[in-house]
C-alpha cells in the first residue's frame, strides 16, 4: 500500500473538512443593510458626509439599501428657489443610489406640477399608499414596492401625515384634486403584502405618536421607519413586536437598521442612529456638485444687520409680522409659526439667504375684515384643535390666551403697542399670510382678499428700512384661570 498518498490526501481532504465544517453554521444565513433618512429639508450641504457613510456602510456590508422617509424640501434656498425648484436634492439622492422613498408633507409645498417633475427625475420610485392621485396633476403614485436583495424580498408601505381636513399640512392650494386615506384605515389593505415579503416595512411620513398606534394596529410589519415629527431615536421604539426607528432632521444623523436571515426567516434585527455630522472626510464628487448648487451670488447679498442675536423663534415672527403690516397697510398681521423655519439669528449681516431660509414656502399676504371676536376665533381654534400650543405670531401688541383648568383656550385678551385693551366693537384691517387665510378655522375662512405681495418682499423691505434690527419684547402669553 503507497502510505504516502493517503498521507497526502489526508493532507487535503483534512483542511478542506474543517473549511466545510465551520461554514455549515454560515449556510443559508444573510445580512441586509438599509440606510435611512427623513425630514432633510433640503440640507445638501450634508450629502458629501452622508455619501462618504454610505461608503463606509457598503465596504463593510454587500447588501445596502437607502431609503428616504419624506420631507426632502423646503428649507434651504439652494434647493427651494434652484431654477428647477427641488433638483438639487433629488440629483444627489439619485448619486449616492436611493432605493425607494415616500410623500412627506413638504413635497407639496412646490405644487403638483413640480412635484410630479421632481418624482421623475427619481431614479427611485416614491411610494404612498393613502394617497388618492387619479384626478389630478400627478401620475399615480404606487402603495408599495417590493425590493429583492440576495433572494430577500423586501416590501415598503409608504403613508404620509394628514391633519384635522384629512390632507397633508401644507398649503391647500397645492392639493387641489387629491384626496387622502386615513392611514390605519388604508394600510389594512396590504396586510396580505406579508405573505409575499420575508420583511414588511413601513416607510411613514407620520410622527412618531401616529408610528406607535400603527405598530399596535399593523403587527404585520416588522419595522417601521419613519419621519415628520424629527424625532431622534438613538435606539429603537419596539412596539407589538414592531421596531421603530426615525433620525431626527436635517441630515444630522442617519439611520442603521441591520437584518439577518437564516433560511430565507428574519432572526435578528438592530437598529440605530449613526451621527455623521462630525464626518470630516467628505466625498470629493458629490462635495464639488454641492458646491456648484450653491454659487448663487445673488443669494449673498446683504439686506442689512442685526444689532444683536435673535435668540428665539417668536423674536423672528416678529421680524415677519411686522414686515407684513407694515407692506399691506393693515392694523394686525398674524404669521403661523410652523412657517417660519429658522430659531435663530446672529449678530451681523442678514442676506436674502437668510431670508429665504426663514420664510421658504413663498407665501402671499391677504386681507380680512375682522372683528375682535372673529380674531380671537382664528386663535382660539386652532390653539384648542391642535396640542394647547401658541401658534400665531402678531404685530403691533401682545396678546394672552386665557384657559382653564382643562388647559382649552376660553379667550383671548388683547393690547396695542401702547399696553392698551383692542376696542370690541372695532372693524380690523387684519394681514395673514394665504396658508393661514386658507387653512385655520374662523368666520372668514378663505374670503380675503390675496395681494401680490410676498412676505419675503415684505421681509426685505423692512429690513433694508429698519436695519440694524434688535429683538423686540415677547408679544404672546399663556395664562390659567385660577
Amino acid at each position: 500500500m503507497n502510505h504516502d498518498y493517503f498521507k497526502h490526501i489526508f493532507l487535503y481532504i483534512i483542511p478542506l473538512w474543517i473549511i466545510l465544517i465551520s461554514g455549515c453554521k454560515n449556510i443559508g444565513e444573510k445580512e441586509i443593510v438599509i440606510i435611512s433618512t427623513n425630514d432633510i429639508h433640503g440640507r445638501i450641504e450634508q450629502f458629501p458626509k452622508l455619501a462618504t457613510f454610505v461608503e463606509r456602510i457598503k465596504t463593510k456590508h454587500p447588501n445596502v439599501i437607502l431609503v428616504d422617509a419624506g420631507d426632502r424640501f423646503t428649507g434651504n434656498p439652494y434647493v427651494d428657489h434652484a431654477q428647477e425648484k427641488g433638483l438639487p436634492i433629488i440629483s444627489l439622492m439619485n448619486d449616492l443610489g436611493y432605493e425607494i422613498g415616500t410623500l412627506g408633507n413638504h413635497e407639496f409645498d412646490f405644487g403638483q406640477k413640480i412635484l410630479r417633475a421632481r418624482i421623475n427625475n427619481a431614479s427611485f420610485p416614491i411610494v404612498c399608499a393613502n394617497i388618492n392621485s387619479s384626478r389630478s396633476e400627478l401620475d399615480s403614485i404606487p402603495p408599495y414596492h417590493v425590493i429583492e436583495k440576495d433572494g430577500i424580498n423586501l416590501g415598503f408601505i409608504g403613508l404620509v401625515q394628514t391633519g384635522v381636513d384629512q390632507i397633508p399640512s401644507t398649503n391647500p392650494e397645492h392639493l387641489k384634486n387629491l384626496t387622502f386615506d386615513d392611514y390605519l384605515d388604508k394600510v389594512k389593505d396590504y396586510r396580505s403584502l406579508k405573505q409575499q415579503c420575508d420583511v414588511l416595512i413601513g416607510l411613514t411620513h407620520l410622527g412618531i405618536e401616529a408610528d406607535s398606534i400603527l405598530a399596535t394596529q399593523m403587527p404585520e410589519l416588522d419595522i417601521i421607519i419613519g419621519g415628520h415629527s424629527h424625532t431622534l431615536l438613538e435606539t429603537p421604539k419596539e412596539i407589538n413586536n414592531v421596531m421603530i426607528g426615525q433620525t431626527g432632521l436635517k441630515l444630522q444623523y442617519a439611520g442603521l437598521t441591520i437584518l439577518k436571515f437564516k433560511k430565507g426567516k428574519l432572526t435578528e434585527r438592530s437598529y440605530q442612529s449613526c451621527l455623521i455630522d462630525t464626518i470630516t472626510q467628505v466625498d470629493p464628487y458629490i462635495a464639488r456638485k454641492v458646491n456648484s448648487f450653491m454659487e448663487q451670488p445673488e443669494f449673498k447679498e446683504v439686506i442689512g444687520a442685526t444689532s444683536l442675536p435673535f435668540k428665539s423663534q417668536e423674536s423672528i415672527g416678529n421680524i415677519v409680522t411686522d414686515a407684513m403690516r407694515c407692506s399691506a397697510a393693515s392694523d394686525l398681521a398674524f404669521y403661523n409659526q410652523g412657517g417660519i423655519r429658522l430659531s435663530e439669528l446672529p449678530l451681523g449681516d442678514i442676506t436674502l439667504e437668510t431670508i429665504l431660509s426663514i420664510e421658504p414656502f413663498g407665501n402671499h399676504i391677504v386681507i380680512h375684515e375682522l372683528s375682535l371676536a372673529d380674531i380671537k376665533a382664528l386663535i382660539l381654534n386652532h390653539f384648542n384643535q391642535g396640542d394647547h400650543m401658541i401658534d400665531l405670531y402678531v404685530s403691533p401688541g401682545n396678546y394672552t390666551i386665557i384657559q382653564d383648568q382643562q388647559g382649552k383656550g376660553i379667550n383671548v385678551i388683547f393690547k396695542d403697542h401702547h399696553g392698551r385693551p383692542l376696542a370690541e366693537k372695532n372693524t380690523y384691517k387684519v394681514a395673514l399670510n394665504n396658508y393661514v387665510s386658507i387653512e385655520y378655522d374662523f368666520p372668514d375662512k378663505g374670503k380675503g382678499l390675496h395681494t401680490d405681495i410676498s412676505v419675503v418682499n415684505a421681509m426685505v423691505d423692512f429690513i433694508r428700512t429698519n436695519s440694524p434690527l434688535a429683538p423686540t419684547d415677547k408679544r404672546t402669553y399663556l395664562s390659567s384661570v385660577k
